[in-house]
């Protein structure tokens, strides 16, 4: 059930009005969320809902074992058996094929390459309530005060259907305590929830969609294409997944906040950015900050010697592009700004001596990630290398420019130029309800008109 589709409106509106009505009733609201969330789940692929059965039970069951014994050895042998089984899972289902295939390139081996594996189908969300259910039982081994008593509580936390597929990835810290009280949603906070669920469709519909249709045609046949299609199929492939992915987080937000929920923001204008940190900093920031708390912290982070530092940041970068995809693109993705975010370290932050004027470090951290995104999209590396060899092609004649595409690019560097001056964000807020109304309605009936054309977002294969 995609959210950019009238099957949710109708599903939402229905779980909408049956959570008012439940008003006076937590538990029984509690129930309802968590039945709404399953049936959110199992409208993709019923069977698979068992794995998030799983990971929540085994979750739940690890972090009271961890929090009520004295013994550092069970403890740790039941944080022990939650990695495995989580990310023994995540492994099966997303990486066999990829770790198979290549291991059969490289031996030839004299049996043939088992069929089931091929047809493997990656649950969807496995990636995130993956990272989100295994945080929870860290949390408890460090800090036994984190320990979920309620199951209910806990199953509601790993599954919540706003930000189940595809995030933003929320700690139990901030999560389980709204579920310790009957929560529903101010009238400033309806209006701000549907104002950001409004901003979120018209991200992804109008802006993310359209320029999908032509960043396709460009990396579908890279040869075809010289240096002017490439570089505005770059630039619109990098506000593509910003629209798309931030589209997403913000109907999620919207949504939980419509019920009385907060979930922390997901992106902060990460075009913005001054270098590779900052960017991290402002983009997909609950993978990010999950990342730095448990791998790159666990790992020693900047504790330890420079050199040892250095490959801390690589490893944790490197797995972050893994967790992405089980492809080479999004390792060698990840290796690019594990890279970059060394170099990085070695020649900006440690020599504090040396500064760059901000808007030269914006537009260069702009195209290195513009860069980095070539990685992340083209179907192989042999198209990846054709696009940035044709970076300086300029003799292949231009193909057809489409000019709704330069006005989408020009709402998305003017949304970060703008989105940065609190004086508009203020003006809006101090519209009249007719006015906001108005504009969700518009924005409504836009929807209404291009979701059949609309396509899956881009976070939800992860």
């Amino acid at each position: 059930m995609l959210f950019n589709s009238l099957e949710f409106v109708f599903f939402y509106a229905i779980v909408f009005a049956l959570y008012a009505l439940l008003h006076a009733r937590w538990t029984l609201r509690k129930w309802l969320l968590l039945l709404a969330s399953y049936c959110f789940y199992m409208a993709w692929n019923p069977p698979y809902v068992v794995l998030l059965i799983f990971s929540t039970a085994l979750d739940f069951v690890s972090g009271r074992r961890i929090a009520l014994s004295d013994s550092a050895t069970v403890r740790r042998s039941w944080l022990v058996a939650s990695c495995v089984g989580n990310l023994g899972v995540l492994a099966f289902f997303k990486y066999s094929d990829f770790l198979l295939s290549n291991f059969w390139i490289a031996t030839e081996p004299p049996f043939a390459y088992p069929d089931f594996v091929r047809s493997l189908v990656l649950p969807l969300g496995i990636s995130f309530y993956t990272f989100q259910s295994l945080s929870y039982t860290i949390d408890v081994y460090r800090d036994r005060r984190a320990v979920s008593r309620s199951a209910l509580d806990f199953a509601l936390y790993v599954s919540f259907f706003p930000q189940l597929v595809a995030g933003p990835i929320i700690r139990s810290r901030e999560f389980l305590p709204q579920l310790a009280e009957n929560r529903s949603a101010s009238s400033d906070e309806l209006l701000s929830g549907f104002d950001q669920i409004a901003r979120g469709f018209a991200k992804k519909i109008l802006c993310a969609d359209v320029l999908a249709a032509y960043v396709d045609l460009v990396y579908a046949d890279p040869g075809s294409f010289g240096a002017v299609n490439h570089w505005l199929a770059i630039y619109a492939y990098a506000f593509q997944i910003y629209f798309d992915f931030s589209g997403y987080s913000d109907i999620a937000i919207g949504v939980a906040r419509t019920l009385g929920f907060a979930i922390p923001a997901n992106f902060r204008l990460p075009y913005l950015a001054r270098g590779p940190s900052d960017f991290w900093n402002r983009w997909h920031i609950s993978l990010s900050t999950w990342l730095r708390d448990y791998l790159y912290i666990s790992l020693g982070g900047s504790r330890t010697t420079r050199g040892r530092t250095y490959l801390n940041l690589a490893i944790t970068m490197l797995l972050g592009g893994l967790w992405h995809g089980a492809a080479w693109g999004f390792v060698l993705w990840g290796a690019f700004h594990g890279a970059w975010l060394v170099v990085h370290r070695a020649f900006f932050r440690e020599r504090r001596g040396f500064r760059m004027p901000g808007v030269v470090s914006v537009l260069l951290t702009f195209h290195g990630v513009c860069a980095g995104w070539v990685l992340f999209r083209a179907r192989s590396l042999s198209d990846a290398m054709t696009v940035y060899g044709a970076f300086l092609d300029f003799e292949t004649p231009v193909e057809a420019v489409r000019p709704l595409v330069l006005v989408v690019l020009a709402v998305g560097f003017a949304s970060h130029l703008l989105a940065a001056s609190t004086g508009l964000t203020r003006a809006w807020n101090e519209k009249s309800l007719d006015v906001q109304v108005g504009a969700w309605l518009a924005t409504a009936i836009g929807i209404f008109f291009l979701a059949s054309k609309t396509t899956q977002f881009i976070y939800f294969q992860f």
